[in-house]
């Protein structure tokens, strides 16, 4: 990736970037759907659809979340000429796993069984919003995002990153 020489690093951001780039696709009217922010319909009053607004507007700062922590590690490689150190690198890594692991978690959940969302008259229970392609797609890269992380973190651990590899 430019900026950083760490290839799987590299594919990390990418995968932090795309989550909203998706979900302009799907603001932009595309008959894939409306992603996991575009929930709200303009057939129904806001009263009506409590937990699509709330949790639409939840997934929205975590992909834009993702972004901003993409952004920081591409920021890192242009300010160390492409070789992001492990141990400056791995806390927005953990960082961002747990954003887009979270975000999956409420996308899913708000999908299949539905989640308590505030109203005006307290929390109510909403039922499962409808799934759309975009909105799966978004899904799929957030637990890539999450496997991508976690692969790297398992692979750089504090001072192994950084150290050249030694033969056995």
């Amino acid at each position: 990736m430019f900026g950083i020489r760490d290839p799987r690093l590299g594919a990390l951001v990418i995968t932090m970037f795309t989550p909203f780039a998706l979900q302009l696709l799907g603001w932009a009217g595309t008959p894939l759907g409306g992603g996991p922010c575009g929930a709200i319909g303009l057939d129904q009053l806001l009263l009506e659809q409590p937990q699509a607004f709330f949790y639409a507007q939840i997934m929205l700062w975590g992909i834009a979340l993702l972004m901003a922590t993409g952004f920081f590690i591409l920021m890192l490689g242009f300010m160390s000429n492409g070789s992001v150190s492990s141990s400056q690198a791995r806390p927005f890594v953990l960082l961002g796993l747990a954003i887009s692991s979270t975000t999956a978690l409420i996308y899913l959940l708000t999908r299949t069984t539905g989640l308590p969302a505030p109203s005006s008259i307290g929390w109510l229970m909403g039922g499962p919003e409808p799934l759309d392609i975009i909105g799966v797609l978004v899904l799929a890269v957030l637990v890539v995002n999450s496997f991508l992380a976690l692969q790297w973190l398992n692979k750089t651990k504090i001072g192994q990153g950084d150290a050249p590899a030694t033969p056995t």
